[in-house]
């Protein structure tokens, strides 16, 4: 993770209101070894994440659950980032388009900010593979909180 990127997200709690008892980073982000690639304030973020094979389906690719729960841990971050307080998901929406391998080493989320507004913000997300293929899209709203 770029170091500044990385001094930001591990900072963010200080910046938010509200933030009494958050855990930032997320356990998730840490657990799934999450890495913020690029981050280009109010408008995107990128971040990768390792393609485990413990979350793999029967025939070996990475479990649509996971790349939901990839892209959840991008959005739930981003949203910090940008609005400096708590939020919560009121939905995530998932279409898979090709299926990744472990062999193939990491999954990059990007996601970019469609609307923000004084109570929401609207995400819309793509995940890639190495080669630049793209694997799922997705869209999120999240309610900002105490503001």
């Amino acid at each position: 993770m770029n170091q500044n990127y990385n001094e930001k997200f591990n900072n963010m709690a200080h910046e938010m209101k509200n933030a009494e008892g958050l855990t930032v980073p997320p356990k998730c982000f840490v657990e799934m070894q999450g890495k913020i690639i690029e981050h280009v304030e109010g408008e995107s973020i990128r971040i990768s994440f390792p393609v485990d094979p413990r979350f793999t389906n029967p025939a070996g690719n990475l479990l649509g659950g996971m790349i939901s729960a990839y892209f959840d841990t991008t959005f739930g971050p981003f949203s910090y980032m940008e609005t400096k307080c708590p939020t919560t998901s009121l939905d995530l929406n998932i279409t898979f388009i090709k299926s990744i391998h472990p062999d193939e080493g990491e999954l990059i989320c990007e996601a970019r900010i469609v609307r923000k507004t004084k109570t929401f913000i609207i995400f819309e997300g793509k995940a890639y593979n190495p080669e630049n293929q793209l694997i799922a899209t997705a869209t999120s709203r999240m309610m900002i909180l105490g503001r």
